[in-house]
């Protein structure tokens, strides 16, 4: 987040709300914008570090009010008005998605896809295929059959195939710096 546009003490403020001591409420800072960045790119958002900007925006200008009447955990109220913050965006009209990979520029994203698949653990990368298996309803289906397998909710499910995707997109990007850098 640019603070440079901020009033000089908001900021402060937001992290004395956060928590009085100031490296706690740093880390909880980053927490809380790990995790927003990650729901929102999660559903499917493409600019996720800028809708995490708009949340913070929206506190801060709320801060004051925050700080004398606000009780309960920041976090929650974060992930609340960034629940709205994803909401608007995905109204906004036709969003653009990013650019669309040239099918040669596909096809070597695939095998890098592979390369990475093999590197994750037997059980994780039965995971992530068996999670994207089948079409729809089908699809759902397979979801529920495998948290039942695995003995984990639908939403443990979710978020281990999250930390899976993640792991695997770190590696595809790794793997295309180093053949820019060849």
């Amino acid at each position: 987040m640019d603070t440079s546009s901020l009033p000089p003490d908001d900021f402060e403020k937001l992290l004395r709300w956060l928590d009085p001591d100031r490296d706690k409420a740093g880390e909880k800072y980053e927490k809380i914008r790990h995790r927003l960045i990650r729901i929102f790119s999660a559903r499917g958002c493409w600019e996720p570090e800028e809708l995490f900007d708009r949340t913070t925006d929206i506190i801060i200008s709320k801060i004051d009010w925050l700080i004398e009447n606000f009780v309960g955990d920041p976090a929650l109220y974060f992930y609340g008005v960034g629940k709205n913050v994803l909401r608007d965006w995905i109204r906004r009209p036709s969003p653009l998605p990013p650019p669309q990979p040239e099918p040669d520029e596909l096809e070597e994203i695939c095998g890098y896809l592979d390369e990475c698949l093999e590197k994750l653990s037997p059980s994780d990368r039965y995971i992530a295929l068996r999670y994207h298996e089948g079409e729809k309803g089908e699809k759902i289906k397979n979801r529920k059959d495998l948290a039942a397998e695995l003995k984990i909710s639908l939403n443990a499910l979710r978020i281990r195939v999250c930390h899976i995707h993640s792991r695997l997109r770190e590696c595809i990007e790794r793997l295309q710096k180093n053949k820019g850098t060849q």
